[in-house]
């Protein structure tokens, strides 16, 4: 049986023993004081409270095993019959006030077992009720009477089986009313879960009832912890409610994100507003690539532009060159003169050197790609670095750890190189002051995502804030002598390998570089 069934011998095991209690305890008692009342009577009344409590913890202890449960509800009926039999029996007969109590045991078998115990209770109850009286009672039983009561019978049992299977019948509806509305509950907290954007709820107040899987990984927060929180204290960037916008997010890990959002409004079934909600999107992948998308479109139109750009600067430059070297040897110069054709032919050099620069950084080599370990490619670089001026007065260490990955060996040591030249410079002349070596330390190592990541730091001044979006722009330097290309390279070369570079504060102050690849395969 279910646990509602339970429930229903529970409650008639209690309300079995309140009546008794009452009626049988009640009306022994007042007879006895009355004086109306052999001692007989009373005794045996006792006696069946006495045997009713019995029974009752009886009954009680078998619906705790559960086991048999519906034999139990039919030993309860049988039980309720039996009493009503023998309190009939000592309180008048076919005259008694306790007749009643049948009608109580044929309503106690609808109860718990609905049709098939209401028609076996009245069946029990009439068949009980009939011979006991003629064949016990004294005297010659009133006909009259005993239809009445059979009567009477019949009507409760069917106005009780009635109600019952009523009773059933509307329990079953609300059961299965109960079991859609959970499946339909369960269907949309599926899709809500599912969905890939984020969604909050709010009330008519602006505080949080709902926020779904991708929201909590989006915004680093639980639903559980923000649930009835005022949304201005999580979501205050989300409070403009005109149609899709977006804002710049700081979520609970520091991670700064670019979310796109939309707002619409709750309603009731009276078309009234309940509350709010806003569905919300980390759109800073997206707004990363157009930037990549936008600068391989201006750095296509660069390279364009730097054939002939090229093949302009370099006629003049050459002519130049070599005719300061034709007057060098044709004429005796002044110390003052050989010195100016001296940076004329330096200025020259270094001209045809950024021109060879700005070319490479325009018009990148396709990557040959190849398995590649970073680590194993970083401890090469770095050997052939020490022997480089640059790194004379710094110190470099080494944390390098197996990260696999396809690239381009020649175009990531340019890469290395490029960033190793930098640390090294930022190294050296924020340590100059205090004399002491400047430090660089280079890491490999792989990501739990799988891509391949080389960091180059420094301890140096580190990254002024309002130069960090300008940094991989060309021509943007804060060298004296600087041709703002070398980082610009390095991005198009890492843009070439699909992977991404990022630049940030170190642990010490200092600059960090960390280049990412994406795994092998």
């Amino acid at each position: 049986m279910t646990d509602p069934a339970r429930r229903k011998l529970a409650w008639v095991i209690l309300f079995r023993l309140v009546l008794d209690t009452v009626l049988l305890g009640g009306t022994a008692f007042w007879q006895v004081e009355a004086g109306g009342a052999a001692p007989a009577l009373a005794t045996a009344l006792y006696g069946i409270v006495l045997a009713t409590f019995v029974a009752s913890l009886a009954f009680a202890a078998w619906l705790a095993s559960g086991r048999w449960l519906t034999g139990l509800a039919w030993a309860q009926i049988a039980a309720d019959v039996a009493i009503a039999t023998a309190v009939v029996a000592i309180t008048g007969w076919n005259d008694s006030v306790f007749v009643f109590m049948y009608s109580l045991a044929i309503v106690e078998g609808a109860i718990l077992l609905f049709r098939v115990g209401a028609v076996g209770a009245l069946v029990l109850s009439v068949a009980t009720y009939v011979s006991v009286i003629v064949l016990l009672a004294p005297g010659r039983p009133a006909v009259l009477s005993l239809f009445a009561h059979a009567g009477a019978f019949f009507a409760t049992a069917a106005l009780a089986t009635y109600l019952a299977e009523q009773l059933r019948s509307t329990g079953e509806r609300l059961e299965a009313r109960e079991s859609d509305l959970e499946a339909v509950t369960a269907l949309q907290e599926a899709i809500v879960q599912s969905v890939a954007a984020g969604l909050v709820t709010l009330d008519a107040a602006d505080r949080v009832t709902f926020l779904n899987r991708a929201g909590e990984q989006i915004t680093g927060l639980h639903a559980d912890e923000v649930r009835g929180q005022p949304a201005s204290r999580w979501f205050s960037g989300m409070q403009e409610q005109t149609g899709r916008d977006e804002t710049d997010f700081e979520n609970v890990r520091g991670e700064r994100l670019r979310l796109g959002y939309t707002h619409f409004a709750l309603r009731g079934r009276d078309g009234k507003p309940i509350g709010r909600a806003v569905i919300f999107q980390d759109l800073s992948g997206l707004r990363a690539m157009e930037e990549r998308v936008q600068r391989s479109e201006r750095l296509a139109d660069i390279g364009r532009v730097a054939a002939g750009l090229a093949h302009e600067l370099r006629n003049p430059v050459a002519a130049m060159s070599g005719s300061i070297e034709l007057l060098r040897t044709g004429l005796e110069l002044a110390p003052d003169e050989a010195r100016l054709m001296d940076i004329v032919t330096r200025e020259a050099s270094r001209l045809n050197e950024l021109v060879t620069r700005f070319l490479e950084y325009a018009r990148p080599a396709v990557p040959r790609r190849g398995h590649t370990d970073l680590a194993r490619l970083a401890s090469d670089t770095l050997e052939v670095f020490a022997n480089d001026p640059a790194a004379a007065s710094i110190r470099v260490e080494r944390e390098l750890a197996p990260a696999g990955c396809r690239c381009d060996s020649d175009l990531m040591r340019q890469v290395l190189w490029n960033l190793l030249a930098n640390a090294a410079h930022a190294a050296r002349w924020h340590n100059a002051a205090s004399r002491d070596r400047g430090r660089v330390t280079v890491r490999t190592g792989m990501d739990e995502d799988g891509w391949a990541r080389l960091e180059v730091e420094d301890d140096g001044a580190g990254i002024p804030a309002q130069d960090l979006p300008r940094l991989f722009t060309p021509f943007f330097t804060t060298k004296e002598r600087g041709s703002g290309l070398g980082l610009a390279t390095v991005q198009r070369v890492v843009d070439a390998h699909h992977g991404t570079i990022v630049a940030g504060p170190g642990g010490d102050g200092g600059a960090r570089f960390v280049v990412r690849l994406p795994p092998e395969g």
